[in-house]
């Protein structure tokens, strides 16, 4: 998104403001000031960096990372707020400390914070549904199926291919897992490498991750994990997370506010495979990956509705209170290709 002219504090008497008026909040290396002005139709933002913090170029190196962080993450702030950050002496002009930082002290929770999870069948339309709904209602984007390839690719990247190996559950406890974020979308970092979309749907890795889905300590790890990243995601701000994969109604959300289980003829899923370009065994995958369906999960048949229907469908399930208003509809974040390394490393 554009930092627009409109957005930039230039008048002395809004400075003065924030003398009296807002909350102070203290980071590391910064203050953070914010202040309510209803009258603004987007976030606006200063940032003062005083001449002993540093050189004149080091300075400029803080403010343009302020301001650039700003642009990004706009979509997640109070429309209604000005925002003023204050550098002090010693702060590290880091881009990602500074941009999660910065994140953390602006947090407002939304009052309502909306789970859904999405279980279903391979291809399905599990990841079109939940990137549409994430979309729409300013939702963290979780795509657990994902998860499973990434540890899938880094076993067959050590030469474990079979799911039987003795040296999986050594492999397991040297992990660090931790999320990284992509515009809406969360994405897993083993030992802080994420792999290639290409590379995690591979021929290969598509007949092998169900086999390697299926073992215990791989799957309880996982969980961990994923659990953890409902409060990561109301930490980032997002109204809510929608978390889609294969027992997630029953598992790893079963507290979620709306449940959906996704199913489509096997032709129609093998038909879309093909379509993305890729080879896929769905109904063997269905046999070994065995979703457990929540009793109180709402069916939808993708192969009869397509996904504008889908989504229409399961907006009639999601409680009132916790329906965005079109203004805030209107703030929702686009994909803006962004990274940050988050912090619920595991």
């Amino acid at each position: 998104m554009r930092f627009r002219k409109c957005q930039r504090i230039k008048r002395q008497a809004d400075f003065e403001r924030f003398r009296t008026e807002g909350v102070l909040r203290k980071g590391g290396g910064f203050f953070v000031k914010m202040k309510k002005t209803p009258a603004n139709l987007l976030p606006r933002f200063a940032v003062i960096v005083g001449k002993k913090i540093g050189e004149a170029y080091e300075r400029n190196r803080i403010k343009r990372i302020f301001r650039e962080i700003f642009r990004q993450e706009q979509s997640r702030l109070d429309r209604e707020k000005d925002y003023l950050v204050i550098a002090q002496k010693g702060i590290l002009p880091k881009f990602w400390p500074l941009k999660e930082e910065f994140l953390r002290l602006c947090a407002a929770f939304p009052k309502s914070f909306l789970s859904i999870a999405i279980d279903g069948t391979a291809a399905s339309g599990k990841s079109s549904t939940a990137y549409a709904l994430a979309r729409k209602y300013r939702l963290l984007n979780v795509n657990t199926g994902n998860h499973y390839r990434t540890l899938t690719f880094y076993f067959l990247r050590k030469n474990i291919s079979m799911a039987t190996d003795m040296r999986i559950g050594e492999e397991l406890k040297q992990l660090v897992l931790a999320s990284q974020l992509d515009g809406i979308s969360e994405h897993l970092s083993v030992n802080g490498e994420i792999p290639l979309r290409m590379a995690l749907h591979s021929e290969m890795l598509n007949y092998r991750v169900a086999s390697f889905a299926q073992i215990p300590e791989l799957r309880d790890k996982l969980k961990i994990y994923q659990q953890h990243l409902v409060e990561w995601a109301k930490k980032m701000n997002f109204a809510g997370i929608v978390m889609e994969g294969r027992d997630i109604s029953t598992t790893i959300m079963p507290q979620a506010d709306v449940k959906i289980f996704l199913t489509a003829d096997s032709r129609v899923r093998t038909h879309r495979r093909a379509s993305d370009g890729e080879k896929d065994a769905v109904e063997q995958r269905d046999s070994m990956d065995h979703c457990h369906r929540d009793s109180n999960a709402i069916t939808i048949d993708t192969s009869k509705n397509n996904l504008e229907q889908v989504v229409a469908i399961i907006e009639k399930y999601i409680p009132p209170k916790l329906t965005l208003n079109s203004k805030e509809l209107h703030m929702a974040p686009r994909c803006l290709g962004t990274k940050t390394q988050g912090v619920n490393s595991l």
